[in-house]
């Protein structure tokens, strides 16, 4: 009887394992395609308005150094490709955005410019040089927690001082919310990671506070 009932908990706890191995395929499928739209709209409305004011270019390089760290601390772990494929598209979105600020910047960018030009090279060379060792990676994940707070203050900043309305767009931060807490669940109860677990925290609550002060910016204009 021993036995059976030993037989029985096997098979419960493979089922339970099935499941929650369908639901996180599930979650991680979900976040990767609202990655792949969720700055469409931004740039969209980048391309329609011709303007970007309000958005902090400054904000933009922080964020893509702290996601090509992220990239490369995520694959060195060897964790799943879903759980950090929302970092891969918002890497390529992230340049095709800071291109468009480039170029429709009113002012004169020109050191903008060459730091933008030095840093794609930077993370070039960086990519195809041997992958650091973990323990360098945890030390770069680290600094990325500090370029993932420098790029929400940016934002903060640069959405809180804009006179107009910002040329932000709103419903990319609640799916940067959602896509964060779900990387919140993994970090804590799959990976058990405790710098990842600390960044998606900080970055869904500071997600969630640009959204509602970039709902309160845009609704006089809206009106």
């Amino acid at each position: 009887e021993y036995g059976e009932f030993q037989t029985f908990q096997h098979f419960f706890k493979r089922i339970n394992l099935r499941k929650a191995q369908m639901i996180g395929d599930l979650l991680g499928t979900t976040c990767l395609v609202l990655a792949l739209v969720a700055q469409v709209p931004q740039m969209a409305r980048i391309l329609r308005g011709g303007s970007v004011d309000g958005i902090s270019f400054n904000a933009y390089v922080f964020d893509l150094c702290s996601l090509t760290i992220k990239i490369l601390y995520n694959y060195r772990q060897g964790y799943p490709f879903l759980s950090y494929s929302p970092s891969v598209v918002y890497t390529i979105q992230g340049y095709s955005i800071v291109c468009m600020m480039l170029w429709l910047a009113p002012t004169n960018r020109t050191l903008a410019k060459m730091s933008f030009v030095a840093g794609v090279a930077g993370c070039l060379f960086f990519l195809n040089s041997p992958i650091p060792d973990l323990g360098t990676l945890s030390l770069l994940m680290k600094g990325a927690l500090l370029f993932s707070l420098a790029n929400k203050a940016s934002h903060i900043h640069s959405i809180w001082t804009c006179k107009a309305a910002p040329a932000l767009d709103s419903t990319q931060w609640l799916i940067y919310t959602f896509i964060s807490t779900v990387g919140l669940y993994n970090a804590v109860w799959e990976q058990k990671d405790g710098l990842l677990s600390l960044q998606h925290l900080l970055t869904s609550t500071l997600n969630i506070f640009i959204f509602c002060l970039l709902s309160r910016k845009q609704r006089p204009k809206e009106q």
